[in-house]
């Protein structure tokens, strides 16, 4: 199974980084550096909201709940407005 970094360098046929990296004027370098070091933190969020079967289930509502896979899919969606606010909803759960 892929790590979390490698899913976010191959999403959009590996153009998502790229995306991100625009979005923030960064390099290339710079941006998976900085994937890399927030990975970390969203694992434990992750790993932790999942260890309470309460947590897990209203993490799962929410991801069901939404149509996130069209941020994944399209970097561009995910830095629209409605994409920072679901984002950070879905990060609150973390």
């Amino acid at each position: 199974m892929p790590s979390l970094f490698d899913m976010l360098t191959q999403a959009q046929n590996g153009n998502g980084m790229q995306a991100l990296a625009q979005q923030y004027g960064l390099s290339m370098q710079q941006t998976q550096a900085a994937v890399a070091a927030l990975l970390p933190a969203f694992s434990q969020g992750l790993q932790r909201n999942t260890a309470d079967p309460y947590g897990l289930g209203a993490f799962m509502t929410a991801m069901a709940s939404g149509q996130h896979a069209k941020y994944f899919e399209d970097a561009t969606r995910a830095f629209s407005p409605q994409g920072v606010d679901e984002g950070n909803g879905i990060l609150g759960h973390l």
